[in-house]
């Protein structure tokens, strides 16, 4: 079975190459597999600009700045034609400005905040200090297995 991934650029500053796609199925993958989810499950990717993201972080967050990722679960009826786990919404301006700003490529920043991302789809979060530590390091295991270790 293969991964179902739609991807939408909604900007027009970067655009994946074919090594970063296939490195995007491999980390969504192996969330999944670490939690035991089907490959069925559908995500939705979109690149946006930092004035996109910042109108839905403002929105959905209340907070009124770029962000460098926002995560959208779904809790669709079991019954559902589709199975849909969510949506993944990335600035690829601050995606940018973090890889120079941690001093890391562009590619291993982008993996990053899918895998981040992807954990959240998936029930993960970070809002206390015990959630935090056990995202982090589903995240730098997950890094580690494509070679991408934080």
């Amino acid at each position: 079975m293969k991964l179902l991934l739609d991807i939408d650029h909604r900007q027009s500053i970067y655009s994946l190459q074919p090594q970063d796609e296939k490195l995007i199925h491999e980390a969504i993958s192996a969330c999944y597999k670490m939690e035991g989810i089907s490959l069925d499950y559908q995500i939705s990717l979109s690149f946006v600009l930092n004035n996109e993201i910042q109108e839905l972080n403002k929105y959905y967050r209340g907070k009124d700045l770029p962000t460098d990722v926002l995560s959208f679960p779904m809790d669709g009826p079991e019954n559902a034609p589709e199975k849909l786990l969510g949506d993944i919404v990335i600035s690829v301006e601050k995606m940018m400005e973090q890889a120079e700003e941690f001093g890391h490529g562009l590619q291993r920043e982008l993996i990053y905040l899918i895998v981040h991302s992807t954990l959240h789809l998936i029930g993960y979060d970070h809002m206390n200090e015990d959630d935090k530590n056990e995202m982090r390091q589903k995240e730098e295991l997950i890094m580690e297995q494509l070679s991408l270790g934080c």
